[in-house]
């Protein structure tokens, strides 16, 4: 596991990012798990494998909303441990569990999996390249990959360069084309890329509200909490964004 990595995955660990990404952690929430369950074509019987898995939401809305089983694999501990309680507490039993693991070296064997996901982090799991060979190794001849992620138009600019940015899902993300040629290049076929760009104009709004919320309330009781560094950030982005700079895109392939 990667520094950068290993960093982002304890950035999401702390209270304060839940309060401002909400309980999901990628654009479009729910329902963009819901469609990318859809495309991946899981059903009743997949075996499903979630790769940064985090809290284990989008395991538990494919295991409800599509009746697969699902193992989520995250680097964090802690959220491993909070994903098992959130899914003990759903009464889910053995169809949703949850591994500590690195995505570079999936604690699986060949062939484990028809479906592996992978929602709003492929662009912060390093190297890419040896993620999606374990991602291939570990699905079944002819299973299916799944990823959500941002997609870049044009590099991104200096202020986003840093690790807020990469909690964004912007600095590390690569083109259509760098997502597509990274697959083929690790042995995937029938690569195909939906655009869905909207749903990040709707997560800079849904992080500035929250943030407004939260400043309000620190200074309401006097918390020792301080947000105003990341506003400049979020401006950037959703410039960045407005500007077709950054999108975001359903990615499916086969193995």
């Amino acid at each position: 596991m990667t520094i950068a990595t290993s960093c982002c995955a304890r950035l999401y660990e702390l209270p304060i990012t839940r309060l401002v990404l909400g309980d999901s952690f990628h654009p479009g929430g729910r329902a963009l798990t819901r469609k990318l369950g859809e495309l991946a074509l899981v059903n009743r019987s997949s075996r499903v494998l979630d790769v940064a898995s985090g809290i284990g939401n989008s395991a538990r809305v494919l295991a409800t909303a599509r009746g697969c089983d699902v193992v989520g694999v995250d680097a964090s501990a802690a959220s491993v441990d909070a994903a098992t309680q959130l899914s003990g507490a759903m009464a889910l039993g053995q169809r949703v569990r949850f591994l500590v693991g690195d995505a570079a070296a999936l604690p699986f064997e060949d062939d484990s999996f028809d479906v592996v996901v992978c929602e709003c982090a492929l662009c912060i799991l390093s190297p890419m390249a040896g993620v999606l060979a374990e991602m291939r190794r570990v699905l079944v001849p002819g299973g299916r990959l799944a990823v959500s992620d941002v997609v870049l138009s044009r590099p991104i600019p200096a202020e986003l360069d840093n690790l807020l940015g990469r909690v964004l899902c912007l600095a590390g993300a690569r083109s259509t084309d760098g997502y597509r040629d990274a697959m083929v290049d690790s042995g995937f076929e029938n690569v195909r890329c939906r655009d869905v760009s909207h749903v990040l104009l709707e997560l800079c709004d849904q992080i500035e509200a929250r943030l407004a919320r939260l400043g309000a309330l620190a200074r309401a009781v006097r918390l020792p909490v301080e947000l105003g560094d990341a506003a400049p950030v979020l401006r950037a982005g959703r410039a960045f964004v407005s500007s077709g700079g950054a999108g975001y895109a359903l990615v499916t392939a086969r193995a």
